[in-house]
């Protein structure tokens, strides 16, 4: 149903107008619209494997988690309140699923989850570079997630509190104790 191979590789901004088009389908979807919702799935696929390919390699975790992000949408639609866009809403469904999704596995062995390797190499000097990963996976699911919402994606700490529904001083706590 989705394709990682070439989703995990676009931008996180969406190139379709998201507005109106949207609108109109959230409300056939709420009357019970199966296809609306495809509709929505398809527009919106691309931003949510991309989002997971950030926190996970393995294709089949992305697709699990990219699939559970949809089925979650579908389920709390009703939730939807439409102040913000539809897509930061389900940015944040996303989030929550990727973050579930590293708490279930804190008794397996370290994640994959990468930084992007311009972002591990940016001294000039190869002596002085870390190994990011490394050190990413020695840090709890919570703080590498806080990390790589921060660096990774660039949110400011106001964004990560919102978009995970934590307060802006666990945030804060979390990015102070992963970053020492």
């Amino acid at each position: 149903m989705f394709s990682p191979s070439w989703a995990a590789t676009m931008p996180l901004t969406s190139e379709t107008n998201t507005g109106d088009a949207d609108a109109r389908l959230l409300e056939a979807c709420r009357d019970g619209d199966g296809d609306a919702f495809g509709e929505l799935v398809r527009r919106h696929q691309q931003r949510v494997f991309r989002l997971a390919g950030r926190f996970f390699r393995r294709p089949e975790e992305v697709e699990d988690v990219a699939q559970e992000t949809f089925l979650t949408a579908w389920r709390k639609l009703h939730t939807y309140r439409a102040e913000a866009p539809f897509e930061h809403w389900l940015t944040r469904v996303c989030l929550n699923t990727c973050y579930a999704h590293f708490r279930g596995r804190r008794a397996k062995p370290a994640l994959e989850t990468e930084l992007d390797p311009d972002l591990a190499s940016v001294s000039p000097d190869p002596t002085l570079r870390i190994d990011v990963n490394r050190l990413l996976s020695t840090l709890s699911p919570a703080d590498r997630f806080v990390l790589m919402m921060m660096y990774g994606e660039g949110w400011s700490v106001a964004e990560i509190a919102d978009n995970l529904g934590w307060s802006k001083s666990n945030v804060k706590v979390r990015l102070f104790r992963a970053r020492k």
